[in-house]
């Protein structure tokens, strides 16, 4: 398992009008009076024609605004009745008033039209309007009326009138031969090119809501073809596809630019300029460019200030760190405000000033239809949406449709989604293979149709038949070649068993067959549902208890269940029984449980074996689940023993602080299979059968007997009883916690790990006289004085031999041993550096472990898959602080004065 932090990647996308671009066959309409609309929605005045540009105010629904510039034919120039003017878009804007707009008129006398796929013909220009038929392919259509900015009025061959979404239409006009698809032709240079700088959908058109023709892979060269649009690029492939892809994730070489927009406007501010400044909102990546393709300079901590330099990019602003450095950040994470200069700004069209875009995806209001393609895909049964996969590296799954929502998941790349609306251009509702539902960013996901075909060239199972209890999930792996490719899962019964993903859910007592398909691929697991377990979790609290103490014992059933009983078993062999005195009701995610606990004590100390069993009616269940509870007469945390040891309920806490409670399954992204996880980041493999939707009590004894039960607990003993290491309880919760988040193969491993080095050297030193023979563990320097400020004799390294000829422990956790080299230098080494050659028959007391250099070490392993990560750097530097100094506190700052290594460089 690997700690989860908030790895940085975009999931917003800018909202893209359905027709923001100028189309040839839509006329001008001129105001040739003082002409008033009213909203016909909440709507978003921005100070330029736009969705990219600053949000002014959220207008609310039915308010009056004139218009002072209708030239544009997706957006309107227009004035509140407060003076404030800006930019609102045509199609929430309802004109009143008669004779004031000219009445739009075409150029030509007869303009045609070309049906460019499946499209519907409705009733009226909306998706809400009744389907007068579904149009093939290649229909030849007669426009009436192409002044809606989104729809056009045509006539089909047979006579019939209604509205088709322009998206799906190509247009021309008879007289003048002109043709029109909804965007401007304004080729770029055949000189100019674009490279990937991530995975990248290659859109029908420039926005979200267009049709995904193919992702293209990181790197991937594309000629530019049109590079007029703000936010998107209309590029051609190597193969030939020609399409549409967001300018975020590309970068331009040859003669073409960014097209971003600079902003800086016709007008002018006098006197003092405005000052740009931010504040980060979360761990952040500052990058070389402005993109997740270039490379980290550095990353800042949540709450850092910074200087915004330029805005202008809809979605990454360019920064200066307090220290200097310059780069670019996501907006996303960035909470940016403007502080106004000494003078006035006499700017006389405040609409196209400098400070544009500060904030990206926080509109309350509309900008975008909501007519989103589905017009595509309604034409026919054998063209519908069977799913959707991730096409970034991690995407968050929000509980509403913009970036303020709640992140309720990270959805690492190939996770399979079920679509559930695809209303919002923007944001498509999904739900994911553990049930929850949510907001996805359209921009990174690819949708999958019932008729497309599949790349696989083979498909297999984990897994080919499986008994799994009511209630309860199986995880079913599927392997694929090629990884990556969307596996469709379906269920023969769905009263007995539901699939998504690969998570297979029990419903109710039966047989049903699980299938995934990709292509004309396909494989089967054959599953039987058995009766629901009688407890489905139990534990023990406190772990580590004191002779005498109280114990409460807590088993969790479902609400079938009337009554329940600990079986236990003594260290002596003999078992007595407490039976439950209090029952809770907790519910997550719809699933309902029962909480029954009940309050012992032991006289003695050891392990006493408990089984939780549940009654029904009456009638106790002969079978339950089994824990164990233990206690131990050393209640001192600090006090060195070669006694077993377990986690204490203070570290336990914290690991469920740093590995975050899911109550629902999810793959975590830092591992390299992105293995699935739940509760307080438990992981487990394919054919592994749990319980989804779990409460908090249900997380928490999973991850108490997972500690308990497992490898963490388990080598940490062999290990102390290896090396004959006396140890504190500080000191094993430190090793556990490190275990639980990067594994506990390194406490016996045949590899020497510097950690471990350290811990060995750490003997209660001997009384020397004259010298010892002795060896450097480490590369290090031999100091002048026994500090680690001391003056710098000179270098020594790994392997060399040295006589020891004194000590220095006045603290047994900054100790130095006097050596005298080959050479003739002498000087002081760090206790930790170096292994007595009779180590062997001295006392292994941790307590002597040199606390400078085991906490230098062990916030080096603070990097997952070669990256850096912040949240596992600071989770090192609170587990080494309670192995040092017995401190739970687990702050964020080198309280103790370690060596950071070169990736925390400008952390605290």
């Amino acid at each position: 398992m690997k700690y989860k932090t908030k790895k940085i990647v975009t999931a917003a996308i800018s909202f893209v009008c359905t027709a923001a671009v100028t189309v040839s066959l839509v006329p001008t309409i001129a105001v040739t009076a003082a002409v008033t609309a009213k909203t016909t929605d909440f709507l978003n005045l921005r100070e330029g024609a736009g969705s990219d540009k600053k949000v002014i105010l959220t207008l609310g629904k039915d308010v009056s605004v004139t218009i002072l510039d209708n030239s544009n034919a997706a957006w309107a120039k227009v004035q509140t009745v407060s003076g404030k003017q800006g930019y609102c878009s045509k199609q929430y804007l309802s004109v009143s008033g008669s004779g004031a707009i000219e009445t739009p008129s075409f150029s030509g006398t007869a303009s045609t039209a070309v049906t460019t796929d499946r499209v519907n013909l409705r009733a009226g220009a909306g998706t809400s309007s009744k389907i007068l038929a579904t149009l093939s392919k290649g229909t030849s259509l007669k426009v009436m009326d192409a002044s809606n900015p989104a729809w056009v009025k045509v006539q089909t061959p047979d006579g019939r009138q209604g509205y088709c979404s322009k998206q799906y239409i190509h247009m021309s006009d008879s007289s003048s031969g002109s043709s029109s698809s909804g965007t401007t032709a304004k080729p770029g240079s055949s000189s100019a090119t674009a490279v990937t700088t991530d995975y990248l959908n290659l859109r029908q058109g420039a926005g979200t809501n267009f049709k995904v023709l193919v992702t293209i892979s990181k790197g991937v060269t594309l000629t530019v073809l049109d590079n007029s649009n703000a936010s998107w690029t209309k590029v051609q492939t190597s193969d030939g596809k020609q399409g549409y892809c967001s300018k975020q994730y590309l970068k331009f070489t040859g003669n073409s630019s960014s097209g971003t927009p600079s902003n800086s406007g016709s007008s002018s501010n006098s006197g003092a300029s405005n000052t740009t400044t931010a504040k980060t909102t979360s761990n952040l990546n500052v990058r070389s460019g402005a993109g997740t393709g270039f490379s980290i300079v550095t990353t800042l901590s949540s709450g850092a200030s910074v200087t915004v330099m330029d805005s202008s990019n809809a979605r990454w602003a360019k920064i200066k760190t307090s220290d200097g450095k310059t780069g670019y950040c996501s907006k996303e994470f960035l909470k940016i405000t403007e502080t106004p200069g000494s003078n006035t700004n006499t700017n006389t069209n405040p609409d196209t000033g400098t400070n544009t875009d500060t904030e990206t995806d926080t509109d309350t209001g509309n900008d975008t239809s909501t007519d989103t393609g589905t017009d595509q895909n309604s034409g026919s049964d054998s063209h519908t949406i069977t799913g959707a996969g991730v096409t970034a590296d991690m995407l968050r799954l929000r509980q509403t449709p913009d970036t303020n929502g709640k992140i309720l998941a990270n959805l690492p790349r190939g996770t399979s989604l079920k679509v559930l609306d695809t209303s919002n251009s923007s944001w498509t509702k999904v739900q994911t293979s553990s049930g929850q539902t949510g907001y996805v960013s359209s921009e990174f996901i690819q949708i999958h149709y019932s008729d497309e075909a599949s790349n696989a060239s083979a498909l297999s199972l984990s897994t080919s038949s499986q008994s799994i209890p009511a209630g309860k999930t199986l995880y079913i792996k599927a392997n694929i070649s090629p990884s990556g490719t969307y596996i469709n899962w379906t269920s023969s019964n769905n009263n007995v068993a539901t699939v998504s993903n690969g998570y297979v859910y029990a419903v109710s007592n039966g047989t049903a067959v699980i299938t995934a398909s990709a292509g004309s691929y396909k494989a089967t697991c054959n599953i039987t549902v058995t009766n629901s377990e009688p407890v489905k979790t139990a534990f023990a609290s406190p772990n580590i208890a004191s002779t005498g103490a109280a114990v409460t014992l807590t088993a969790v059933t479902d609400t079938s269940r009337d009554g329940v009983q600990f079986v236990i078993r003594n260290p002596d062999g003999t078992t007595h029984t407490v039976s439950a005195d209090s029952c809770t009701n907790e519910s997550c995610q719809n699933t309902a449980t029962k909480k029954w606990t009940a309050t012992t004590a032991f006289d003695s100390a050891g392990t006493y074996t408990f089984t939780a069993l549940s009654s029904r009616n009456g009638s106790m269940s002969s079978t339950g689940f089994t824990s164990n509870a233990y206690v131990s007469c050393q209640q001192d945390f600090s006090t060195t023993t070669s006694e077993q040891r377990r986690a204490s309920d203070q570290i336990i806490s914290l690991i469920a602080k740093w590995e975050g409670y899911s109550s629902t399954v999810y793959a975590d992204q830092l591992t390299a299979n992105q293995v699935p996880t739940i509760g307080y980041g438990c992981t487990f493999g394919a054919n592994a059968i749990f319980y989804n939707n779990m409460t908090q009590t249900e997380a928490w004894s999973l991850l108490v007997n997972k500690i308990n039960n497992s490898s963490y607990t388990s080598e940490l003993n062999k290990m102390i009883q290896n090396y004959h290491f006396l140890m504190s309880q500080n000191q094993a919760d430190c090793l556990i916690s490190f275990a639980y988040n990067v594994g506990a193969g390194y406490f016996n491993s045949s590899s020497q790990m510097d950690f471990r080095t350290i811990m060995q050297n750490a003997v209660v030193p001997p009384m020397i006289s004259g010298s010892l023979a002795a060896t450097v563990t480490r590369d290090t320097i031999v100091r002048g004085d026994p500090s680690i400020t001391g003056s710098e004799v000179c270098g020594i390294s790994n392997g060399t031999s040295v006589d020891v000829t004194d000590t220095g422990f006045s603290n047994p956790k900054d100790g130095w041993y006097k050596v005298r080299t080959s050479d003739g230098n002498e000087g002081w080494i760090n206790s930790g550096y170096v292994s007595l050659s009779n180590s062997d028959s001295l006392t292994h007391d941790l307590n002597y472990t040199n606390a400078y250099a085991m906490g230098t070490e062990m916030i080096r392993w603070s990097q997952a898959g070669g990256k850096f990560y912040t949240g596992l750097f600071y989770r090192r530097l609170g587990e080494v602080n309670i192995y040092n100094y017995g401190d739970y506190d687990a702050v964020r700052y080198n309280k103790y004065n370690y060596t950071y290594p070169s990736g925390a460089a400008g952390l605290n």
